[in-house]
């Protein structure tokens, strides 16, 4: 039982250093820091292996760091996986049903996936373009250290309809685009204009705004037309981020009612207890929200829980 006990502990512990606030614990600070840095220098790495001189000449050098780095990248995968458990999210699961959600997570299975590749590798043989490729995407592993990421996937999950909408509009106008101009333009310029595959080209560089020039009408009505469109392109193409920068203000506005709601539950019996200020912090945490913001938000729904007075408005 002593065991036992002691292994929760050690657990929770390393649960804390991995996934915990790097705002409390220094430890946890430097693991995810040299977590970055290992990651950034494994990406780097790869760039620069695609160039076979360097390849050739560091190859010895190039292999250990990645052993070494597939050697921390899977310690942690399997610590991860141990550890969460003791997370507040999966705490009305078992043991073995927290860890299998955990691994089909997305999180976990970017995790995987930067190892993954290196132990198939040794069993198969593996088109080292594509394994540099599956290397690179060890940079999606840094939305475990920027929760910043975490927001902008939400908004994207809650605006996946208006945006995929703007999307297939911006797809409908660049097909007709192309029709049109290959309708005007075919015989004044076959080579380029040739069928409407190739006036697809023209239609999607110059509906996004980046115009590289190397196409372009000749004919009068061919750029009356192209000037329409373009003047389209510049609204539709800005519509998606109009989108976003929206839903970006009412998702933390949200985050932060969220969190104020549980605040309150929290301080229904007037007390804030041990337990009870760990599930606020990990929420908060999971939300991007600051633990200077949490105690700010606790002290103030304090205040008035006990009827007090704001101290910065005064009622």
């Amino acid at each position: 039982m002593p065991q036992a006990i002691n292994l929760a502990k050690m657990r929770n512990y390393i649960f804390q250093l991995i996934e915990g606030s790097v705002h409390q614990s220094s430890k946890a600070k430097l693991i995810n820091l040299f977590l970055i840095i290992l990651i950034i220098v494994n990406v780097s790495a790869v760039i620069l292996e695609s160039d076979k001189n360097i390849s050739t000449r560091y190859s010895e050098e190039l292999m250990l760091l990645e052993l070494f780095s597939i050697s921390i990248f899977s310690v942690e995968y399997l610590l991860r996986l141990w550890t969460c458990v003791e997370s507040f999210s999966f705490k009305e699961y078992s043991s073995a049903q927290a860890r299998v959600r955990y691994i089909f997570s997305p999180i976990a299975l970017i995790d995987l996936l930067a190892i993954l590749p290196f132990f198939i590798s040794l069993f198969l043989v593996v088109d080292l373009r594509y394994l540099r490729l599956i290397r690179v995407l060890r940079l999606l592993k840094l939305t475990h250290y920027f929760k910043g990421f975490n927001v902008f996937l939400t908004v994207l999950r809650k605006e996946l309809k208006s945006i995929t909408a703007a999307i297939m509009v911006m797809m409908f106008l660049v097909i007709i685009a192309a029709s049109l101009m290959y309708t005007l333009e075919n015989e004044a310029q076959p080579e380029v204009f040739g069928n409407i595959l190739h006036s697809l080209w023209w239609a999607v560089v110059t509906m996004t705004t980046v115009g590289y020039g190397d196409v372009t009408p000749v004919t009068l009505l061919g750029k009356i037309v192209a000037t329409f469109i373009m003047l389209i392109g510049v609204g539709l193409v800005a519509l998606p981020a109009g989108m976003l920068a929206a839903r970006f203000g009412d998702e933390l506005r949200e985050r932060k009612r969220n969190l104020d709601a549980h605040v309150k539950h929290a301080l229904a019996d007037g007390v804030i207890d041990k337990d009870e200020y760990r599930a606020l912090e990990e929420l908060a945490s999971q939300l991007e929200i600051s633990p200077e913001d949490l105690d700010r938000n606790i002290a103030l729904l304090k205040k008035s829980h006990h009827g007090g007075k704001c101290p910065y408005c005064g009622k």
